[in-house]
């Protein structure tokens, strides 16, 4: 080799230039791939995630880990993917190496309060959201988090002092002084609560729901006085104030006779310009109270605010579905059919009150009138069951048996939360389907409303008949039979079931013995009694007297089809 080349300073340098040029050149070759190789696992890793495949997501992210020790952003995904596996402990740990090699990230930060929250460590999630709030003190979220922690570990003083150092950034909030108001109600101190309120009041003075507020809490905190003067307040600044009118006269009333109380109201219901809510809703508990205690005085003093609203608000529905009400539950059906008709005129969305036309159409046996409703109750309401069970009731009326049992079916299926309904329904089922002679169909339908209810008489005294009408386990019937007289003892028809049940048993003594007293309770103007009593004297060769109970059931308007077969195959001849 010649030396010379390297005791020449210029060529040695240019030579040591192009050895290490090419190494470095090398060295960057090298570490360019191995990035891209990590970045590669990276997103097959992010990949894996969004298609829900959290293992093999969280083995990508530890791969992309060993390769790159310092990678905060890997770190946090492997975080985000032990939490969604709930692996508490992983979280925690690889959120705190994510913020370890970036703490200037919010997001890390936030969700490292989320996993110590999870883990119920509140203290900590606090304390994470404090040094947020150091480090930003703009965003007010961080000052609701902090609170929400401390509250969260029993620490509500630090909590409200949170908000206070919130509040002279900000200045006076609705969220910031509902918050306060609620914490300070939890310590029970009633004074600093109502000081927010007040704050509320005094930096809004023309928002009503503030003023409100404060007044229905001194109501509540038994301060009468100072609600009657926030009310007042409010009828200073608009004199229309229907809410305000009612609750002051309420306030002046504490104490007093509900009847007098009414009474004061009369001059704000005959007010046709002030909102009718509110009327309603100051009602509503004496309608209440009414049904409660029959309060035949109460009752009218709310009858007289009823007809009011009638006549100041004629095309509220409103106020005549109140009405209605009222007039129910003091016993004037009729009267109130006619104010829910009217209701139903103004405004046929409300199925309530459709229900309860179709109510008052059952128990006054107004069976045209419940077909029109329930018909149209069907068609504007088609998924309420109560329409079909209605409808259902109709049919049965009709003796359209096959029809009944559709409607009631329909109504079974969409009654599968009300138990009560469900019961009813089966019921009624079981006896429509033995009036189509579908015997087992009708057993399933009882033994399944027995489940429900294994002790309600009229269901224990119509299956007792049905399993006597079609020979079926007399045993179990007679049982059934007696115990439905056992619950409810003196009622003609459970009688007649008993009697009819041992006149099938064939113990004609004992079976007369109870059509006695069946028709002793009124059962002689039930045609079915008459004709079942009639029965059993024809079994023990009393004819003419048979024959005579058969007539007075067909004069007590008996539809029975086989009546007159009997009567004329009976070889009694006609007196």
């Amino acid at each position: 080799m010649n030396c010379s080349f390297f005791r020449n300073p210029i060529l040695l340098f240019l030579f040591l230039m192009g050895i290490s040029g090419t190494s470095f050149a090398q060295e960057v070759k090298r570490t360019s791939e191995e990035e891209v190789t990590t970045q590669k696992v990276f997103i097959e890793a992010n990949r894996e995630k969004i298609l829900g495949n959290y293992e093999n997501a969280a083995y990508l992210y530890q791969e992309v880990i060993k390769r790159d020790g310092k990678n905060h952003a890997a770190f946090y995904e492997l975080a985000r993917i032990h939490d969604v596996l709930d692996k508490d402990s992983e979280a925690l740990s690889a959120i705190q190496q994510a913020i370890k090699y970036d703490d200037s990230n919010m997001w890390y930060r936030m969700f490292l309060g989320d996993v110590y929250e999870k883990k119920g460590s509140y203290k900590e999630a606090a304390k994470v959201y404090e040094e947020l709030s150091k480090d930003d003190p703009n965003l007010d979220i961080y000052f609701h988090k902090w609170a929400y922690y401390l509250v969260k570990a029993k620490d509500p003083s630090k909590a409200i002092k949170v908000y206070d150092d919130l509040e002279k950034r900000i200045g006076v909030s609705e969220e910031v002084s509902q918050k306060k108001h609620r914490l300070y109600l939890g310590q029970g101190n009633t004074k600093k609560a109502a000081v927010e309120l007040n704050n509320l009041v005094n930096a809004y003075p023309s928002q009503m729901n503030y003023r409100y507020a404060l007044a229905s809490f001194y109501e509540q905190t038994t301060q009468l006085d100072l609600a009657k003067k926030e009310y007042s307040k409010i009828l200073e600044l608009d004199p229309n104030d229907t809410r305000a009118k009612i609750a002051l006269a309420s306030s002046s009333n504490k104490g007093g006779k509900d009847v007098a109380y009414l009474q004061s109201l009369k001059p704000i219901f005959e007010k046709g310009d002030l909102d009718i809510d509110y009327k309603i809703k100051e009602l509503m508990p004496y309608i209440s109270k009414v049904v409660e205690t029959n309060d035949l005085d109460l009752a009218n003093k709310a009858l007289e605010l009823t007809e009011i609203l009638a006549n100041v608000h004629p095309n509220e529905a409103k106020s005549f579905s109140a009405y209605g009400d009222l007039l129910y539950h003091t016993g004037k059906k009729e009267e109130a059919l006619n104010k829910f008709q009217k209701a139903i005129e103004l405004d046929d969305s409300v199925f309530p009150i459709w229900e309860q036309v179709m109510y008052i159409a059952s128990e006054i046996d107004d069976y045209t009138l419940l077909d029109k409703y329930s018909a149209e109750a069907i068609d504007l309401f088609p998924n309420q069951a109560m329409a079909y069970y209605f409808q259902g009731m109709v049919q049965s009326n009709k003796k359209d048996y096959k029809k009944a049992i559709s409607e009631y079916q329909q109504a079974l299926m969409m009654s599968r939360k009300k138990p009560f309904l469900q019961f009813n329904l089966l019921h009624r089922l079981g006896k429509a389907y033995y009036q189509t002679q579908a015997f087992d169909k009708s057993f399933k339908s009882f033994e399944e409303a027995l489940n429900l209810n294994p002790k309600e008489p009229n269901l224990l005294s119509d299956y007792s008949f049905c399993l006597a009408l079609s020979d079926k386990d007399l045993d179990k019937a007679k049982d059934m039979a007696a115990l439905a007289n056992e619950l409810s003892p003196n009622q003609a028809n459970f009688q007649d079931t008993y009697g009819f049940v041992l006149y099938k048993r064939k113990e004609y003594s004992e079976s007369k013995a109870w059509f006695n007293k069946a028709l002793a309770s009124d059962g002689e103007k039930t045609p079915s009694i008459l004709e079942h009593y009639g029965d059993l004297l024809f079994a023990t060769n009393d004819k003419a007297n048979a024959v005579r109970y058969w007539q007075k059931a067909l004069d007590k308007g008996s539809n029975s089809k086989n009546l007159h077969k009997k009567i004329l195959e009976s070889g009694v001849e006609e007196q």
